[in-house]
């Protein structure tokens, strides 16, 4: 679908519909996330509290997510050109490792997400 779902109950929920192939923010795995993980669905940007607007454009862009697995971890999911895919991924570990990841496509059209930060805070 390429508009926004308007119901008696929700109007404008500002994202567009994502597959179910999708990784849900909630199903990340730091001691998995990788190059190869495909995309990940940032979830809904417009009626959780722990949404907010990292780049300062003015736009709620990314969240704040707990795993629903056993990893101890906070992730940041952020999704900069609001298709509902996040762009890039930010886990922090109970441990204090962290790592950053953005996404792009390479050259046969495949998602890749490369590291671009990590280490200890």
């Amino acid at each position: 679908m390429d508009g926004f779902l308007i119901t008696a109950d929700v109007v404008d929920m500002g994202r567009f519909d994502v597959p179910a192939d999708h990784l849900p923010a909630e199903g990340i795995d730091p001691a998995t996330f990788g190059p190869g993980t495909g995309t990940v669905d940032v979830g809904d940007l417009t009626t959780t509290f722990d949404a907010f607007d990292l780049d300062g454009d003015g736009i709620v862009d990314s969240r704040v997510v707990s795993p629903d697995n056993d990893a101890a971890a906070i992730v940041v999911v952020s999704d900069f050109d609001r298709d509902g895919a996040a762009d890039r991924v930010t886990m922090v570990e109970s441990d204090g490792d962290f790592a950053a990841w953005e996404c792009h496509r390479d050259t046969h059209g495949a998602l890749v997400w490369d590291r671009i930060d990590s280490g200890t805070v």
